[in-house]
């Protein structure tokens, strides 16, 4: 949500155009990476933006799985363009707080958010009322 200096910026900017905005809910099941993606694409074509279908699908992908193996809740995923970033979101039902780990060399997984790190601008985890947003914020330009 944007925040604004004072009223007067606010009111100012009541009348711009919105930022283009795609929400979506899954189940925390085996397809739900691969129906993440395809949002993906679909909106980055929408919005004209093809050359962040890749990273954004490999962030997602990754917030997705996160659900998927750990939470075990219904999620909502919001992609905003909001210039200059791209933003993905993953809300779910757990209020456990996401921290990219330092696995061990030999250790299987635990790299997914080391790797958000390293490709987003920023990154974050924000408590909800029911749970917690995980959000990236990828370079659009």
């Amino acid at each position: 949500m944007p925040v604004r200096q004072d009223c007067a910026e606010a009111a100012r900017l009541a009348g711009a155009r919105a930022a283009p905005r795609l929400r979506v809910r899954l189940d925390p099941v085996a397809g739900a990476c691969r129906r993440a993606r395809e949002l993906v694409g679909d909106a980055c074509a929408r919005w004209n933006v093809p050359h962040l279908v890749e990273p954004a699908s490999l962030v997602l992908s990754e917030l997705v799985g996160n659900v998927v193996r750990h939470a075990h809740t219904p999620m909502r995923i919001t992609l905003t363009l909001h210039q200059p970033y791209l933003r993905v979101a993953v809300a779910d039902g757990s209020r456990a707080v996401a921290r990219a780990a330092s696995p061990d060399v030999t250790a299987e997984g635990g790299r997914g958010l080391l790797l958000i790190r390293d490709m987003a601008q920023r990154w974050g985890s924000s408590p909800l009322a029911d749970g917690k947003v995980v959000w990236a914020l990828l370079p659009a330009n």
